[in-house]
């Protein structure tokens, strides 16, 4: 397997291997898409989650080192252990997984894109007399 070594600051190549393995817990290959492990969650994915959300990182390592060996075989052996960490690892490794353009494609996301907004040309008229007016409220009890 490929690219297990941290490419900057974030998980280890020890957490990333385990992420491969709990992570195929979490998304199972199923119906034509791919297991989180295929989508390759431990690599570049999960860093780009943690370097968007850096307060995710701890939290994915807590979640990891909660889970004991053995490591749970099924999806309902892993949410019935209740561990406190289990929540924000599963949203990192499914956020690294939706960000997998494979992925992506897989379930139709488009590309963002911005989308600009156009005020009609009459809006300045429309709220004139508003501003005009100026801010009335009642002070409150």
């Amino acid at each position: 397997m490929t690219g297990l070594a941290p490419t900057g600051p974030g998980l280890t190549a020890d957490e990333r291997a385990k992420l491969v393995a709990v992570g195929d817990i979490l998304i199972t290959r199923s119906g034509g898409m791919p297991s989180a492990s295929d989508a390759r969650v431990q690599e570049e994915y999960i860093d780009q989650v943690v370097s968007v959300r850096p307060d995710l990182l701890d939290a994915v390592r807590s979640g990891l080192t909660e889970i004991a060996e053995p490591l749970p075989a099924s999806f309902d052996e892993l949410e019935a252990r209740r561990l406190p960490g289990f929540r924000a690892l599963a949203d990192a490794v499914t956020a690294a997984y939706f960000l997998n353009p494979d992925v992506a494609q897989l379930v139709g996301y488009r590309k963002r894109s911005v989308i600009p907004i156009r005020f009609d040309d009459d809006l300045e008229g429309l709220v004139a007399p508003v501003s005009a007016r100026g801010p009335i409220y009642r002070p409150t009890p």
